[in-house]
This record gives structure tokens, C-alpha cells and sequence, in this order.
């Protein structure tokens, strides 16, 4: 709701109070809200329309706060604040500025929702910064010996005055050689890092301390758990993640891909909306709208449950031309476009009808509607056959033998050794030149194992593409003054997801099966039951486009004087030879391809 900036010194002398100001202005522009108190010079910019201007700032004799916040359950934590709790009406700055005089550098842990935030405490002279357990909202900093400069995106961060931006090469080359490569607290950028989803910062004496904060990991799992009570729990969080996200702006709009994570929020938020008397949300697809579609189909599904709701579908897509200004952008300074190939079309959309947020059910699969992956494997090598026999896909003697047959591939699978990362590049088509990537040191990539269910739910959501997708939207999103939402990441309902036993999550065909049972008599069943996660559809959709644009981006390249600056990276004899291929079969389908033009400066 908030671009979010600052300057914070850390060693004397301190320049003068507000210095750092000026060239904050600059970065955010000059609408931009501003403050100073001692060693810290923060700023803020309104990205949402209903937000007041300052808003993001509190300040008082002794303490500063600037926060891209959204605070959950503001009640409970005014009940917990006790004497520290500010006015009922107090801004999301403000309870943060609460918390850290209750808690201190704990306080991340009483804080529900989404934030990134920073602040410096005249009284110790520390200076603190955190990020929620997911990383709804962005941060970058970049740290030197005499101070600390933040922002809630690259461009804002090196529009400041002293950020280097050469490339940071192990990066680029472990990005090129491994396309599932996620940026945890490094970018493309050396000096520029990212405060990582959970984790914290903390700047006292001159000393920086970075650790993580939430570790959902040591959460105990409740094998009593009963199925009434578990599916009546889920129902009501989930109830209570949707209404949450429904404060503070009356113009929303939803993902509506008729997969079950998009289709429960949408079930959910529309009878509220219109209790509330606001229009009804339009639906927003990544594939083709047909109300005539095959049921068992992805136009089937989202069809479904729009007749269900009631509700405007719509599926905007990038034309060629914008597809090659998208490709045109600077990848390593802002967005991955490829989080926004379909999105950045719905952005643009959402933006001309006065959208203000849209709720997502983009993470859905990592908790909240997890399908049992790991669970399978786990019995396989724990030695619980009875219990893997039973819980067969199929009836009778071959239905339980096929499934632990199938456990015992899995764990074959998960087990063998990997490909040392340098020989990763001829096993994933890369494009990287080999004189670099031989003088690069690639980055380690974890391991994400399917064995246990509470190790695999972790490692996806830590490991895995969650929090760089949330963090693209965010970024670009705001640009069109939208807001994204979470629902199935809300943190209250994740540790509750992490008590549960595997039984939850699978039981014999029927994988994600807590979220189906609570989906009961909400959805259609032909949505509700629907195992598949497979979509044909929307990938030749945008195949076609993507063919069209990597010809275009071809003709680009082609007819340039010279190579681009960063072609010293890229193999331009094979990246042509590719290009060719695109041509002659019209194809966009060549992902490494797509990433190295990515990266290149075609612009």
C-alpha cells in the first residue's frame, strides 16, 4: 500500500538532521511523505488510493517507524499491547511502533499480517527492520560501513545516492544455469539484498544481526486432531483470512482459475461483499473464458463457479507488443516477467475498472489445500506398509500393491544423487557462456524432498517460488495502485495447517482432502473434487504469444550494431541458433531461451 525508503547512519559522525531527505524525494517522487529523527531519514509514497498520505509513518520524541503494513486481528494485539496500546484509529506504523516498545526485537512475532517495516529508536540508538512470514511485502537494503538504506523495491533503493549497481555475477550465472533458482536474500544486484520472508534485521552498536524470526518448523503436530473439529477450525480461519483482507478498500477483484484455492475465497468474499453492500468482484482468469467449455476442463472449472457466484469472468492478455516491451524491461533492476506473463495483463485491466485489491489463492498449494505430497514416501521407508497398503488409490490387492510400488519410486526419485550444478546447464538447455560459467561460483540450491509431509510443507514454501512471486506482484501491482492478498498465507491459519497430522491432507485418491471436505456445499462438486492441476489450455494460449514475441525480440537482436552490453554472458551463437528454431516452429515454448533474453539489455 506503501513504496516505503530510508537512510539510516550507522556510525558518527551523523550527518545533520534530515540530510538524507532530498534524495529520498528523488527516489520515491515528490509526493512522497517524509521524516527525520536523529540517525534515521525515512520516507513513504501512497500507493493505495484509500490510504491517508502519512500514514505510513509514525513519529514521536523518540522513536521513528515507516511500514508498508497491513495488520491483522488489531484488537487482540491492542489487548496484548496493554499500556503500550496506541488509539483504536492508530495506523499500522503506529502499532508497530507499539509493539517494538512491548517486545522489542521480538515483536515480529506479535505482529499478524502483512508487513515490511523499519525504524530507528532515539533512546538506544538501534535501528530495526522486518519482513512477515511470507514476504507479502518487498524489501531491499543495502549495507555499508557508515549506514543502512532501504526500500521497498531496486529502483527506489538505487535511486539513492552511493548504491553501487554492478552485477553480481554468481547470481546471474546460477539464475541461467538453474531456472528454479529462487533469490532468498541475494539479487541480480551486488550490493542490493533482500530482506528475506521471516526473517529480521537489527542494527545496535554497530553491529548487524540477521536471523529469522519465524520457524513454523518447531510447531507440534496434534495426531489427535479429530476430522469434525479440524474441518470446522479450517472453515473459520479461512472465513476469517478472507474478511480481514476486505478492510480498507471497497473496489476488489479476484483470481478466479477454478482451481479450489481461488474458488473457496471467491465463495467466501462475494456473500460478504454484498452484505456490505459493494459491488460485486470481477473474476480474473490466466486462460480462456467459454461459457460452452467441456466441464472438465479448465474453462469448465472457472465457468463453474462463476455461474455458481454469479460474477463477470475475465481473461486480458498481453498483446505481442507489450509482450516485447515486457522482455524489454530491465529483469535485474525490477519484476521477473515471468511471474507477470500472464499477470501484468490483468494489472492493466483491473486498473481501468478502479480495482483496488485483488485476493489471491496463490499459495494455497504449500498449506492451506497442501495434497499429502511426502506422505506417501514417508510411510514407504518408515516401514508402515499396513498403513500405505490401506490408504490404496484403487481398491483391493492391486490397488494397495500399485501404491506402494508407486511410494517406492518416489523415494527412488528423491533419493538419487543430483547432478553436480556446473553440469545442470547441459541438463536444462541453459544459455550461459562457458568461459563465465566456468569462472563463476554458483550459488547452493536447496534441496526440496518429498519425504514427510511437515518437512515437504516447509521446504516448498520456504524453498520454493512463493515469496518471489508475491513480491513481483507487489512491486508491479503497485505501479497500478493494486494491492495483492493472500488468504491461504495468512499466518494464523498456517500454524494452525502445521499441527495437523498427514491423514489430513490425503486419504486414499482423494488428495488436498481438508480443504475439499470444508469446500462442502460451498462449491460445485466438479470443482470441489477435481484432482487434476494440469493446464493445457492456458499453456498453448500463451505459447503462441510468446512464439510471436521471441521472433520479434530475434529481429531486435539482429538488427543491432553491436551485441547488448551483457551478451558477454550469454552463448549469442546457440541464443541465435534457438531463435531460429522459434522461428521455424513458432513455439515460445524454449524457457531457457526466454530467460536469457530476459536478462540480456535488448531495450
Amino acid at each position: 500500500m506503501h513504496r516505503i525508503c530510508g537512510l539510516l547512519t550507522r556510525s558518527a559522525p551523523a550527518a545533520p538532521p534530515g540530510a538524507g531527505l532530498s534524495p529520498i524525494i528523488a527516489a520515491l517522487g515528490p509526493a512522497a511523505t517524509t521524516a527525520c529523527l536523529g540517525a534515521a531519514d525515512f520516507g513513504a509514497l501512497q500507493t493505495a488510493r484509500r490510504e491517508p498520505p502519512g500514514a505510513a509513518l509514525h513519529v514521536d520524541e523518540e522513536l521513528i517507524v515507516v511500514a508498508d503494513a497491513r495488520i491483522d486481528g488489531a484488537a487482540d494485539l491492542r489487548a496484548a499491547l496493554a499500556d503500550h496500546a496506541p488509539p483504536a484509529d492508530a495506523s499500522a506504523a503506529a502499532l508497530v511502533a507499539a509493539a517494538w516498545r512491548r517486545w522489542g526485537a521480538d515483536c515480529p512475532l506479535f505482529l499478524y499480517g502483512d508487513y515490511a517495516f523499519a525504524l530507528y529508536d532515539g533512546r538506544s540508538g538501534d535501528s530495526f527492520a522486518a519482513r512477515d512470514h511470507v514476504g507479502a511485502r518487498p524489501f531491499f537494503y543495502a549495507l555499508a560501513d557508515d549506514r543502512l538504506a532501504f526500500a521497498s523495491d531496486t529502483a527506489a533503493l538505487l535511486a539513492l545516492p552511493g548504491i553501487p549497481d554492478d552485477l553480481d555475477e554468481d547470481f546471474v550465472a546460477s539464475t541461467l544455469v538453474h531456472r528454479k533458482f529462487e533469490p532468498m536474500g541475494r539479487s541480480f544486484l551486488r550490493a542490493v539484498r533482500r530482506l528475506e520472508a521471516g526473517h529480521r534485521l537489527h542494527l545496535a552498536g554497530g553491529e548487524v544481526r540477521i536471523d529469522r524470526w519465524w520457524n513454523p518448523e518447531v510447531i507440534a503436530v496434534d495426531e489427535t486432531a479429530n476430522d469434525a473439529d479440524t474441518i470446522a477450525r479450517f472453515r473459520a480461519l479461512v472465513a476469517q483470512a478472507v474478511t480481514d483482507r476486505l478492510a480498507g478498500a471497497t473496489q476488489f477483484a479476484v483470481h478466479l482459475s477454478g482451481g479450489l484455492d481461488s474458488s473457496l475465497i471467491a465463495a467466501i468474499m462475494v456473500p460478504e461483499l454484498r452484505a456490505r453492500g459493494l459491488a460485486d468482484p470481477p473474476g480474473y482468469s490466466w486462460h480462456l473464458v467459454d461459457a460452452d467449455a467441456d466441464p472438465d476442463s479448465e474453462p469448465g472449472w472457472s465457468e463453474a463457479i462463476r455461474a455458481r457466484l454469479g460474477l463477470d469472468l475475465f481473461a486480458p492478455e498481453l498483446t505481442v507488443d507489450e509482450m516485447v516491451a515486457l522482455f524489454a524491461q530491465d529483469g535485474t533492476r525490477g519484476p521477473d516477467i515471468r511471474n507477470l506473463l500472464h499477470e501484468a495483463a490483468i494489472q492493466r485491466d483491473a486498473a481501468t475498472r478502479g480495482v483496488e485489491v485483488i485476493l489471491s489463492g496463490w499459495g494455497g498449494d504449500e498449506g492451506a489445500s497442501y495434497n499429502g505430497r511426502g506422505y506417501h514416501p514417508w510411510l514407504f521407508v518408515t516401514g508402515r506398509w499396513g498403513t500405505l497398503y490401506r490408504d490404496r488409490s484403487r481398491p483391493g490387492i492391486k490397488g494397495g500393491l500399485r501404491t506402494i510400488y508407486h511410494a517406492a519410486r518416489r523415494v527412488g526419485r528423491e533419493f538419487r544423487p543430483e547432478l553436480p550444478l556446473r553440469w545442470r546447464r547441459l541438463a536444462g538447455n541453459s544459455l550461459i557462456e562457458s568461459a563465465f560459467l566456468r569462472r563463476a561460483r554458483l550459488l547452493p540450491i536447496p534441496a526440496i524432498r518429498e519425504y514427510g509431509v511437515r518437512q515437504t510443507q516447509h521446504a516448498l514454501l520456504r524453498y520454493g517460488s512463493t515469496t518471489a512471486r508475491i513480491e513481483d506482484w507487489a512491486i508491479s501491482g503497485a505501479a497500478h495502485g493494486i494491492d495483492y492478498r493472500f488468504p491461504l498465507l495468512d499466518r494464523r491459519l498456517l500454524e494452525f495447517i502445521y499441527t495437523l497430522p498427514p491423514r489430513m491432507f490425503r486419504r486414499g485418491a482423494m488428495r488436498r482432502w481438508l480443504i475439499k471436505q470444508a469446500s462442502e456445499g460451498l462449491l460445485p462438486d466438479v470443482v470441489r473434487l477435481n484432482n487434476s492441476k494440469t493446464e493445457p489450455l492456458r499453456v498453448a494460449w500463451i505459447e503462441k504469444t510468446l512464439g510471436e514475441t521471441l521472433i520479434r525480440i530475434g529481429d531486435r537482436l539482429a538488427a543491432r550494431s553491436t551485441p547488448p552490453a551483457r551478451a558477454r554472458y550469454i552463448d549469442m551463437i546457440r541464443l541465435e541458433k534457438r531463435i531460429a528454431r522459434a522461428r521455424r516452429t513458432g513455439s515460445g515454448r524454449d524457457a531457457a531461451l526466454r530467460l536469457a533474453l530476459q536478462f540480456l539489455d535488448i531495450a
